[in-house]
């Protein structure tokens, strides 16, 4: 003896061609005609074009799906992408004015300098003139 196939009952036809959109008059007529096996050519058809509709449907549904999907991460994607540009451009800035604050520091630095050895200098031209003048008085 083979396995025991199981049960399917008109009701259980009738609830799937519904759930699948065949109107209820339409369902239950084709469910009687199933188990009468009076099913015919035409109604076949009728069965494939009302099931390709829904498939269409499910099909255009999902892409649309899809779609929104792929907006939406494409729009996250942008935003993560626009926030790191930010924060790049902010370190970018923050790394410039340091740079800019350290050769200000050197430049005030050499300036002093420079001026230390202008007064020593002028310094010491100065000592020079007084001893070579005082040495011209002699």
């Amino acid at each position: 003896m083979g396995l025991a196939q199981p049960v399917i009952t008109q009701q259980m036809v009738i609830a799937e061609l519904t759930k699948a959109g065949i109107n209820r008059e339409i369902a239950i007529d084709l469910s009687y005609r199933y188990y009468r096996n009076e099913l015919t050519h035409k109604d076949i058809e009728f069965l494939k074009e009302n099931f390709d509709i829904k498939l269409e449907k499910v099909e255009s549904s999902l892409q649309a799906e899809i779609k929104a999907v792929k907006t939406e991460l494409d729009n996250k994607i942008d935003t993560k992408f626009t926030e790191l540009d930010n924060k790049i451009d902010t370190k970018f800035t923050e790394l410039d004015n340091k740079i800019d604050t350290k050769f200000n520091e050197l430049d005030n630095k050499i300036n002093n300098v420079e001026n230390n050895l202008n007064v020593k200098i002028d310094t010491v031209r100065n000592e020079l003139k007084s001893d070579i003048a005082s040495m011209s008085y002699e």
